[in-house]
C-alpha cells in the first residue's frame, strides 16, 4: 500500500518533451496498408455505429475508416477480424495527476491519451520517458495566490534555477504572471493551470500571458467541498469571461451561484440563477470537465463498480490503504454536507450545460478520490457521466472527439482518414451499457498493436518497485 505522500506528491522535474504539441491530421495518401481492423465501428462525431466497419492503418495513421465497401486495401495486408466487437477511438482522460508507478496502466485499459493537470516538469519528463506511457499533454506546476493549500509552508515564488522541481508557483502580482507564464512556455508546457486563490487581476494577467503564447488555460476554482466558498476569488463566470478553456470539477460554480444571491448549500436550487450561470458559460465557449466520478465517490465511497475494470485484480490492493484514508476523511458529517451541496449543483448544472451545447469532457482526476483505479478510472468516469444524465453516446464522445476538440488535437479522438491510429476494441455494446468499455479486447496506439499481457506485467513490475522503495524508506525512518 502506498502512503498518501507517495501517491499525491507533486514533485520531480526536467523540461517537457515537445512531441506532444498540437497535431493536425495530414491529408490521406495511398501507402500500402500495414493493418486492417474489422468489426463494428463507432463514428465518434456522428455518435453512430457502422455495423460492417473497417479501419485501414498505414504507418501511424488511419488511411481509411468507415463502411467496408467505402475502403480499399491490398489483399496482402494483415487483417484482424474482431467479429462483433466495437472499434472505438482510443480514449482520452482530460484530468490526471500521473505517477510513474501507475502511468503504464492507462494504455492497456484503452486510455491512449491523458492530460496531466498538475505536476513538476521533472516528473513529467520521467513519465514521458516511461515505456508504455500514454500520449501526454500537461500543465506543469500549478499557479496560485500567496495564501494557497498548495504551499502550506508559505508562498513559493518562481525560481528559475529550480523550475523543474516546483509543483506549484505563487503569483503575487500581474507582473509575476507574465514572468512565470513566459518561463513555462519556454519549458514547452501544453497548458497553463490556474488554481483557486488567485486574485482577479493576477488571474486575468495569467490568462492574457498564456494567450500571447498560444497556450490554453484550465482552472480549478474550488467547490463547496474544497475552498470554493472560503478562499476563492474568481468564480466560474469570471473565469469563462477571462478566456479559460476548461473549468475543472465545475469549479467556481458554487461561488458564482452565491454571488448571484443563491445559497449553494440549500436543499433546493434556484433555476433562474443556474440558467444565468449556464448562459454565461455557453456564451464564452468554455468547456467543462466535471470529474463526475470524483464527486460521486466522495458522496458515496465505492459506489462506482471497479471489480470489472481492466487491471483491477492487479492494482486494487496497492491502493486500498490510500482509499481507506480518503473514505475516512469524508465520514465527517460536515464534509458530507459539503459533498451533498456539490452533488446537487452537479446534477442541476450538467443537464443545463448539455442543453446549452457547452462541451463536456471526460476526466477522472486520478488519484484524488477514493476507489478510483489508476489507469482505467476513466471507465468509472464514463459510468458516472451516464448516471448524471448523459447518454452513453454523449459519454463516449466526452472521452473521444469532444475531448480531442478541447485539446485542439484534430488527429485524436476519431477514427477517420488522417487521424492517429489509436484504437480501442471492446466486446459488448457500450452504447446500450456504458460499462462495456471495460471489456478490452485489443488496443492499438499510433498504428501498433499493444501486447496487453506484457503491458500489465510491466504495471506489476512498476508497482513492485514502488512497494520496495516504500519499504526501504520506511526502514530508514
Amino acid at each position: 500500500m502506498f502512503r498518501r505522500s507517495r501517491v499525491l506528491a507533486l514533485s520531480c522535474a526536467a523540461l517537457l518533451l515537445s512531441a506532444c504539441g498540437s497535431e493536425s491530421a495530414p491529408p490521406a495518401s495511398d501507402p500500402p496498408a500495414d493493418a486492417v481492423l474489422l468489426g463494428r465501428l463507432f463514428d465518434a462525431r456522428a455518435g453512430t455505429v457502422i455495423g460492417r466497419g473497417v479501419v485501414v492503418i498505414a504507418g501511424e495513421r488511419v488511411h481509411c475508416a468507415g463502411e467496408r465497401t467505402s475502403c480499399t486495401w491490398d489483399a496482402a495486408a494483415p487483417e484482424h477480424d474482431y467479429g462483433d466487437a466495437l472499434l472505438l477511438p482510443g480514449l482520452i482522460d482530460l484530468h490526471v495527476h500521473a505517477r510513474p508507478h501507475f502511468i503504464g496502466a492507462f494504455v492497456p485499459a484503452g486510455v491512449t491519451t491523458v492530460r496531466d493537470a498538475g505536476n513538476t516538469l521533472d516528473m513529467l519528463a520521467e513519465l514521458r520517458a516511461t515505456a508504455g506511457a500514454p500520449r501526454l499533454f500537461a500543465t506543469g506546476p500549478l499557479l496560485d495566490g500567496p495564501v494557497s493549500v498548495l504551499t502550506p509552508e508559505g508562498p513559493a515564488p518562481f525560481d528559475a534555477d529550480a523550475l523543474g522541481t516546483q509543483p506549484a508557483i505563487t503569483l503575487s502580482s500581474p507582473a509575476d504572471a507574465d514572468i512565470v507564464v513566459d518561463a513555462l512556455a519556454a519549458g514547452a508546457v501544453d497548458w497553463i493551470k490556474l488554481y483557486e486563490q488567485l486574485p482577479p487581476d493576477i488571474f486575468d494577467a495569467a490568462t492574457q500571458a498564456a494567450a500571447r503564447h498560444g497556450l490554453p488555460v484550465m482552472s480549478d476554482l474550488g467547490t463547496v467541498l474544497t475552498r470554493g466558498l472560503s478562499g476563492a476569488h474568481v468564480d466560474a463566470r469570471q473565469a469563462a469571461a477571462s478566456g479559460v478553456r476548461t473549468l475543472e470539477h465545475l469549479g467556481g460554480a458554487a461561488l458564482a451561484y452565491s454571488r448571484l444571491g443563491g445559497d449553494p448549500n440549500a436543499a433546493t436550487l434556484d433555476p433562474a440563477l443556474l440558467d444565468v450561470i449556464v448562459a454565461d458559460l455557453a456564451k464564452s465557449g468554455v468547456a467543462v470537465v466535471p470529474t463526475t466520478a470524483n464527486s460521486a465517490q466522495f458522496a458515496s465511497p465505492d459506489s462506482l463498480a471497479r471489480d470489472d475494470l481492466p487491471g483491477a485484480d492487479r492494482m486494487a490492493a496497492d491502493f486500498a490503504g490510500y482509499w481507506s484514508y480518503l473514505s475516512g476523511v469524508v465520514d465527517d458529517p460536515r464534509v458530507q454536507a459539503r459533498v451533498r451541496s456539490d452533488q446537487r449543483l452537479m446534477q442541476a448544472l450538467l443537464p443545463r450545460l448539455l442543453a446549452a451545447d457547452v462541451r463536456i469532457g471526460a476526466g477522472s482526476d486520478l488519484p484524488a478520490a477514493p476507489f478510483m483505479l489508476p489507469g482505467p478510472a476513466l471507465h468509472q468516469e464514463l459510468d458516472a457521466l451516464v448516471r448524471a444524465g448523459l447518454t452513453p453516446v454523449q459519454a463516449l464522445q466526452a472521452a473521444t472527439h469532444v475531448a480531442a476538440d478541447i485539446l485542439d488535437q484534430a488527429a485524436l479522438g476519431r477514427l477517420e482518414a488522417g487521424a492517429r491510429a489509436d484504437v480501442l476494441v471492446v466486446s459488448g455494446d457500450p452504447l446500450s451499457d456504458i460499462r462495456a468499455t471495460r471489456t478490452v479486447q485489443a488496443v492499438w496506439t499510433s498504428g501498433a498493436p499493444v501486447d496487453l499481457a506484457q503491458a500489465w506485467n510491466a504495471v506489476d513490475a512498476a508497482l513492485q518497485t514502488a512497494r520496495e522503495a516504500q519499504a526501504a524508506e520506511a526502514a530508514e525512518s
